[in-house]
């Protein structure tokens, strides 16, 4: 409420009524696919981090990350997540604190390359002191969260003591759950300790993001913005990074206040630059592309029992023997210090 109060105070009706007359919104829907596209190129990103632990197809993967999109789009705090990691442990016969971990790694990578976007863009932009707080700002805290999880991922052996340590701070019954919830999340790490993979996923992430951005500047086209390719990668860079910590639902609010922020700083008037902050938004809202509801992406539900696994597969047509604790594609978070994956 305080950034939509703050976003709406720095309004002109009249301006905002002229951009939005003179809007070209034919241009601005012929920008939404570049939307879905970029989330395809991550979900390759995502294909890659799960495969040491389960390969699974990107056409499969796809409608589990929309529907976690879905998910931001309506509830705060980055629910949609969680939601991802519970959908893919059902559908894969997964344990859902691997699924998490490697989410976490996915989204370490977008932090990281909007970061990045954000400090180079920036630097050579010229913009004034205080879109370059805001980026200072978030580029700190993501690179804290960054290093904790890629030391927790190369140096396992150093990380592992000083979270034992902190999990011991709690009692017992709940510290070995804790260290078995630990033990599955480390394992959805082990992605990027693979150079290749590493340097796949990095690609991956800079392409996504880039194409994303082609979708921001096609869409300022449309309402007439005289400004470069560049501010268009800062308003990217800045809006995402503002809702990653300010995760109100749907992202309204720190979406349209850090993207009008970001192009006020680079002399846009301010009716245009409020009526291109709604509807880059509102179009990031629309509904699914239909090749995703076909395929289990629709009443926000996924068929998972349409469409199970090969996995999952293999678990219905066995013998019925049980699966050795400890395994991998367990389908429950584990319980004990000794069930997690190895």
């Amino acid at each position: 409420m305080i950034f939509l109060g703050i976003f709406i105070a720095r309004t002109d009706f009249d301006e905002i009524h002229d951009a939005f007359s003179s809007a070209d919104y034919a241009l601005a829907l012929a920008a939404v696919p570049l939307y879905f596209i970029g989330f395809w190129i991550r979900t390759i990103r995502w294909r890659l981090l799960l495969s040491p632990v389960r390969r699974v197809s990107t056409l499969r993967l796809y409608p589990v990350v929309l529907i976690g999109l879905m998910t931001n789009n309506v509830a705060p705090l980055r629910v949609g997540e969680l939601v991802r990691a519970y959908l893919v442990g059902e559908r894969e016969s997964l344990s859902k604190s691997t699924a998490l971990g490697t989410i976490a790694v996915d989204r370490t990578f977008d932090g990281l390359t909007l970061v990045m976007m954000l400090g180079i863009v920036a630097a050579l932009s010229g913009s004034n002191g205080g879109v370059k707080g805001v980026g200072i700002f978030t580029a700190v805290s993501f690179l804290c969260a960054s290093l904790v999880l890629v030391s927790l991922a190369l140096s396992p052996q150093r990380a592992r003591p000083i979270l034992s340590r902190l999990v011991n701070l709690f009692p017992a019954p709940l510290a070995e759950k804790i260290e078995s919830l630990i033990d599955s999340f480390s394992s959805g790490l082990q992605a990027i300790r693979s150079p290749r993979t590493l340097a796949i996923a990095a690609v991956a992430s800079v392409s996504s993001w880039l194409v994303e951005g082609s979708m921001y500047y096609i869409v300022g086209q449309a309402f007439d913005l005289d400004v470069g390719f560049e501010v268009y990668l800062l308003v990217l860079a800045g809006a995402n990074l503002a809702l990653s910590i300010f995760a109100s639902p749907g992202g309204i609010g720190p979406f349209e206040a850090t993207t009008q922020a970001v192009l006020l700083s680079f002399s846009v008037p301010v009716g245009q630059a409020f009526a291109y902050a709604v509807d880059a938004h509102l179009l990031q809202h629309l509904p699914l592309p239909p090749g995703a509801r076909d395929r289990g992406v629709g009443a926000g539900t996924l068929r998972i029992g349409q469409q199970p696994g090969p996995h999952r597969r293999e678990k219905e047509l066995g013998s019925g023997a049980a699966r050795p604790a400890g395994r991998v594609g367990q389908d429950q978070v584990p319980r004990a210090r000794h069930q997690g994956p190895r």
